[in-house]
C-alpha cells in the first residue's frame, strides 16, 4: 500500500526554489517514489540521522531526507536540497529537532502551491500560518 508523503513547510520552501530552476521534474519523481516504496526508497542515514533516509536526485548533487513513521503510513520530507558541504545533514539535524511540531502540507497541496504564483505561494504560506494560530 501507498503511503502519504507530507513536507513540512521548510522542505516546501527548499522544493519552491528549486522548482525556479527548472529541476522540479526530477524531484516529483524521487517523492513519488517514495510514495510508492517507502522505507524501501533510498538510504539510511546515520549518526544524530539514524532514523531520517536520503534518496538521491539528479547526478547525485541533490538530497531529500526524509522519515517513515513506524506504521509506513506516512513519509515526512525534512530537507530538499544541495549536498553541497555536507549543508543539507546540518539544515536537516536543525529541523529534525523540532519535527514533531513542524506544520506539514501533503504532496498534492505542496504541488499546487508550487504551480502556483509566487503571489498565490506567499498567501497559501500566510493561510497556513494564520490556521496555526487558531
Amino acid at each position: 500500500m501507498a503511503l502519504r508523503v507530507q513536507l513540512i513547510d521548510d522542505a516546501l520552501a527548499d522544493l519552491g526554489k528549486l522548482a525556479e530552476s527548472g529541476k522540479l521534474k526530477s524531484f516529483l519523481r524521487k517523492l513519488i517514489e517514495i510514495e510508492k516504496k517507502g522505507s524501501a526508497a533510498g538510504v539510511p542515514l546515520g549518526r544524530n540521522l539514524a532514523s531520517w533516509r536520503k534518496i538521491t536526485v539528479g547526478d547525485r548533487n541533490w538530497r531529500i531526507i526524509f522519515r517513515v513513521n513506524p506504521e509506513e503510513t506516512v513519509a515526512t520530507v525534512c530537507v530538499v536540497g544541495d549536498r553541497e558541504d555536507e549543508a543539507c545533514y546540518e539544515e536537516a539535524q536543525k529541523r529534525a529537532k523540532d519535527i514533531e511540531n513542524a506544520d506539514a502540507v501533503s504532496l498534492a497541496e505542496a504541488m499546487m502551491e508550487l504551480h502556483g504564483s509566487r503571489k498565490e505561494r506567499k498567501a497559501a504560506q500566510k493561510q497556513r500560518a494564520e490556521a496555526r494560530k487558531n
